[in-house]
């Protein structure tokens, strides 16, 4: 009887855990079809992006050589242009050297013949 007794309570637990497992089972059943409906969106959705994401790549790496390209133009200008402004600078020196000398001799004769006027007005005054 006692073996009966056990037989009957372990049937009766075996049923309740199967009871139990079936809610369990058909919730892993849904939760894998849910995770099958994601990664076929997931997958659909990761070959345009993949093809987005080369292109991006190409546009940014001509963009970065197009960078690049530029920096160096640009630093051969800002060359150029110190170089320019420094001949620039030798060029006004020069000028100033070759003019500045006959200027200052101009202006002294011109000054000393003013003055020379203004002594032989002041003579001819008195």
């Amino acid at each position: 009887m006692a073996l009966t007794i056990s037989l009957t309570i372990i049937a009766a637990a075996l049923v309740v855990a199967v009871i139990i497992q079936i809610p369990v089972l058909l919730q892993i059943r849904r939760t894998a079809r849910e995770m099958e409906k994601f990664l076929e969106t997931a997958r659909m959705q990761i070959v345009p992006l993949s093809h987005d994401l080369t292109v991006i790549s190409r546009e940014l790496n001509s963009v970065l050589q197009s960078i690049h390209r530029q920096a160096d133009k640009v630093e051969q200008s800002i060359t150029t242009l110190r170089d320019g402004i420094g001949r620039l600078r030798e060029f006004e020196e020069g000028i100033l050297h070759k003019i500045e000398e006959p200027l200052q001799e101009t202006a002294t004769l011109i000054g000393a013949i003013g003055r020379g006027i203004g002594a032989f007005v002041r003579m001819f005054r008195r």
